[in-house]
């Protein structure tokens, strides 16, 4: 009887164990879901998506708003558009890099643009391009996606023709030049500045002073840009109108401020 007992028992044992399921679960660590009790993964991990504002600014402290007047260089000037392409972003972590392939038309003020996942971890430098590649900048726009801001399709396109490429950095508005309080109706007083050509592609690095936590779904990224900044050093009294074929000089002088004008938020 007693060797019954135990046959039985051993039966239940056996049984027991053979049931036993392993958990499963992300058992990726730098998952924003990771399991650490996970034994069997489920191809559920989650990582965070990040998204990239670009917010104009005026001293540092005051938000841009368009259509506004604004003392720049001594002068009273209107902004109505301040458009520009971002390319090539990459962001730099404690873990790894993210290098997006998207490129980004920054137009609207706190508009939020997604440019990928990354995996759990401190962010510590953001780069990224003002402007577009040569390769896409001498492309056909017709052969883009039409929902790349490169497009043909696109109703944002930036561009002068095939030969010229983008407009990289376009700034749009008007300066009272004379003084008298008033924005002169003809031309003399517009603003009309749009920056192109390969040479004047700027690259950004930003540093993150201190480690922001990339931890979370819609983790927002903030960029800022000092709009005085932009014409730092700058004639802005005489140096209105650039085109390609006109004034291009004025351009280049802008592009290389636009190299500064950036920071985290």
């Amino acid at each position: 009887m007693k060797n019954i007992i135990l046959y039985l028992c051993a039966i239940a044992l056996m049984s027991l164990i053979s049931c036993q399921v392993e958990r499963e679960g992300c058992t990726d660590p730098s998952a924003i879901n990771y399991d650490v009790l996970a034994e069997l993964e489920n191809n559920s991990c989650t990582f965070p998506n990040v998204l990239m504002r670009f917010v104009p600014m005026i001293d540092d402290s005051t938000q841009l708003s368009f259509g506004q007047d604004y003392i720049i260089n001594g002068l009273n000037v209107r902004f109505d558009q301040i458009r520009f392409y971002v390319s090539d972003v990459n962001l730099v972590t404690s873990t790894e890099n993210f290098a997006s392939e998207e490129t980004l038309l920054a137009t609207e003020v706190n508009k939020l643009e997604e440019i990928g996942e990354l995996k759990v971890g401190d962010l510590q430098e953001v780069k990224f391009n003002v402007g577009v590649d040569s390769v896409n900048n001498h492309a056909d726009p017709a052969l883009q996606p039409s929902d790349n801001p490169l497009s043909a399709d696109s109703p944002d396109i930036q561009h002068w023709s095939w030969t010229a490429g983008y407009k990289f950095f376009l700034i749009e508005g008007a300066v009272d030049v004379n003084g008298d309080g008033e924005y002169e109706p003809d031309a003399s007083e517009t603003m009309s500045i749009h920056c192109g050509f390969d040479s004047n592609l700027k690259n950004i690095a930003l540093a993150i002073t201190e480690a922001t936590a990339v931890d979370r779904l819609g983790f927002e990224l903030d960029v800022s840009y000092d709009v005085k900044g932009i014409f730092e050093g700058y004639d802005l009294a005489n140096q209105l109108f650039s085109r390609p074929n006109s004034n291009p000089e004025f351009a280049t002088e802008i592009m290389n401020n636009v190299e500064n004008i950036f920071k985290i938020r």
